[in-house]
């Protein structure tokens, strides 16, 4: 095994913090982008 897959318990953990942090930001982004969407559409009605 190669030493690029090997990580440290606190990489591990470091890397789980920053994926979950990533995938909040990401679901507020993507409600704003669908609340804009639905309101311009509406708009558009």
């Amino acid at each position: 095994m190669s030493k690029s897959y090997f990580m440290t318990p606190e990489e591990r953990m470091r890397k789980k913090a920053r994926d979950k942090k990533l995938l909040y930001f990401s679901l507020i982004l993507m409600t704003a982008v669908l609340s804009t969407a639905v309101t311009f559409l509406a708009n558009q009605l």
